[in-house]
């Protein structure tokens, strides 16, 4: 099978196109035909040897991936643990469930994790109808969920971006993108993290909840949280969530969930762009660009 592999992190991850015998499911694992892979931010990272837990060099990348069981053609999702979704063939453990007929693999991957960590994020922060959540970062994979998922739950939300065009979008797809400097909010939804996260800490109301599942502006200064005395009397929540932390059937749940409302069209997974397996590091070089809208996507 055609795989991408990273040899090395001494040449900040480079992605090669080889060739490599076609993996055997173990018991209780499924081999899929995989024909459409979510390309992450983790993924990123896990190239360059920033992410804790990855293999030492000579991994396929690729976290999910969407396609047909070998054998039985059942139309599938699968998040893959220990990476591997960056081939034409990729083997799951024990996070695997099926697709509607509604939601096709490239749907599938644009929603996926993003969409589940949207979803358990949102209910962990417990938000509630009628509250209002601001998410940074708002026009990436996560932060596009976010958006959705919380207007879902009947809160009023604000989509935040750096970027004129993604508001733009943001606009088309109805959320508000006005966040006045002095507007406070009940939730906070931040994957970017960066130096900037202090400053939004002060901006929650009281009982306001923060959520932190993401770094894609950098790590945060190491007094971000000092902010969070003066609002002592406010009773302030910082939280952080990665889905590392999630068992395999509340991850199952969840993307059962996700799945069957974007079948009934509640959600929608915006893809930014979809790209041959071959070309993986224009993937890559698309999702450091900081220009993404949606979800990078791999063709193998």
């Amino acid at each position: 099978m055609k795989a991408i592999t990273v040899h090395s992190f001494d040449d900040g991850g480079a992605l090669h196109l080889v060739d490599l015998p076609d993996p055997v499911p173990g018991a209780g694992q499924t081999l899929i035909e995989v024909e459409a892979t979510g390309v992450g931010y983790v993924d990123v990272m896990s190239r360059r040897g920033q992410y804790p837990g990855f293999p030492e060099p000579g991994f396929v990348p690729g976290l999910e991936v969407a396609g047909v069981v070998r054998g039985t053609g059942e139309r599938v999702y699968a998040m893959l643990g220990g990476g591997g979704g960056y081939a034409e063939l990729a083997v799951a453990d024990d996070v695997v469930v099926e697709l509607p007929p509604e939601v096709s693999p490239a749907q599938a991957v644009a929603l996926g994790a993003n969409a589940l960590t949207a979803s358990l994020l949102l209910d962990r922060a417990g938000v509630a109808p009628g509250e209002s959540v601001l998410v940074r970062g708002a026009s990436g994979g996560v932060g596009l969920m976010a958006a959705q998922v919380a207007a879902h739950l009947g809160a009023e939300v604000t989509a935040s971006t750096r970027s004129a065009a993604h508001a733009g979008r943001l606009a088309e797809l109805g959320f508000s993108t006005r966040d006045g400097e002095d507007a406070s909010y009940d939730v906070v939804v931040d994957p970017v993290a960066g130096a900037e996260l202090g400053r939004h800490l002060g901006r929650l109301r009281p009982d306001g909840r923060y959520v932190v599942c993401g770094a894609a502006g950098g790590l945060p200064a190491p007094d971000f949280a000092a902010g969070l005395v003066g609002l002592f009397p406010n009773s302030p929540s910082l939280l952080m969530f990665s889905l590392s932390s999630v068992g395999p059937e509340r991850l199952r749940s969840g993307l059962k969930t996700v799945f069957d409302l974007a079948a009934r069209g509640v959600l929608r997974g915006v893809a930014d762009a979809a790209v041959p397996l071959a070309q993986a590091s224009l993937a890559h070089e698309r999702l450091e660009s900081g220009t993404v809208f949606g979800k990078v996507i791999l063709r193998p």
